[in-house]
């Protein structure tokens, strides 16, 4: 298992760190592209992504706290991702790693360097060393990657867009999948074409996201170890004439009404979480399971058992369902 630490430079209200012209703060494009990059990461097989702080902690974690939660977890690397700042005339990209550093971490620094230069095209500024705090109180491979300046106005333009922002998070994903030897996981094998078996379908509505798009048969619904809370959900039967029944406890509400097939549960908009959820048919066996603010991954449930908690105001993060 690879255990990669993201670390968001900085937090949304930390002084100073904006564009001049205060359109975007720099934490802006640090938060979105990491969250691409994790999402992206987690197309591959044995890989662990966690972020150095919550990412909707208005309080700016410091550089020690970042630091000792990386080097506790021992995550193989840690890549802190930032936006630059300069004189006018300064453009492009610029990677940095400690004065003193294992050839793992040059080499590391450089096929990511080099990979976010090639698909962005941008003015490659080098890998430098610098005693930056967040590279010297580590214990791992560390890099910290400025992805271009603020104070440009060309660089600022694409910092606010997020097609760059992607693309910046796709060159990070490349170069740790060149020096991890990373591989991309299995296609879920196509259903039987006939006669068509039964199977279940849910989309999540996520914090920050929205929905999130169709998940089948026991496939990850929602996010881990991103912080965000599952506020909806939706679930229906497909191939099978069979009834389906849901519940949601919301936070300051209790439990919803019974839903049936399709049909949302949750809210929408409300900026409420979800916190456990019960599902049965009355033909199949349905199996479900949540993962839990600070629990993880509960046991599987099945037949309108209830999964994630009540009354201890813990957010489901994401869901898993599929037929006996």
């Amino acid at each position: 298992m690879v255990k990669i630490m993201l670390d968001p430079g900085h937090d949304i209200n930390t002084p100073g760190k904006r564009a001049p012209d205060g359109s975007v703060r720099e934490f802006e494009f640090n938060k979105a592209t990491a969250i691409h990059t994790a999402n992206l990461l987690a197309q591959y097989n044995g890989v662990e992504v966690y972020f150095s702080h919550d990412l909707n902690d208005a309080i700016d974690t410091s550089l020690n706290a970042r630091a000792d939660l990386a080097n506790r977890l021992q995550v193989n690397c840690l890549v802190s991702i930032h936006a630059n700042a300069g004189p006018t005339s300064a453009r492009g990209i610029e990677t940095f790693i400690y004065l003193n550093t294992p050839t793992s971490t040059d080499n590391l620094a450089r096929m990511i360097h080099d990979h976010v230069i090639n698909i962005t095209g941008m003015t490659n500024r080098g890998v430098k060393r610098a005693d930056f705090a967040i590279l010297r109180q580590t214990n791992m491979d560390a890099l910290l990657i400025e992805c271009g300046f603020m104070t440009n106005n060309e660089d600022l333009a694409l910092l606010k867009s997020d097609e760059y922002r992607r693309k910046c998070a796709q060159g990070i994903v490349n170069g740790l999948v060149q020096f991890y030897g990373l591989t991309r996981k299995a296609a879920p094998a196509p259903a039987p074409a006939r006669p068509p078996a039964p199977s279940i379908v849910y989309e999540a509505h996520i914090e920050h996201i929205g929905w999130q798009g169709p998940r089948r048969n026991g496939e990850t619904a929602g996010t881990t170890g991103q912080s965000l809370r599952l506020e909806a959900l939706t679930v229906r039967l497909e191939n099978t004439n069979a009834k389906l029944e849901m519940e949601g406890h919301v936070e300051n509400k209790g439990w919803t009404t019974v839903r049936t097939n399709g049909e949302v549960f949750g809210t929408v908009g409300e900026g409420l979480r979800l916190e456990a959820i019960k599902i049965k048919s009355d033909q199949h066996t349905v199996l479900y399971r949540v993962h839990v603010q600070n629990i993880g991954w509960t046991d599987w449930k099945k037949n309108g058992e209830v999964a994630g908690t009540t009354g201890q105001a813990l957010r489901i993060e994401a869901v898993e369902i599929k037929l006996a």
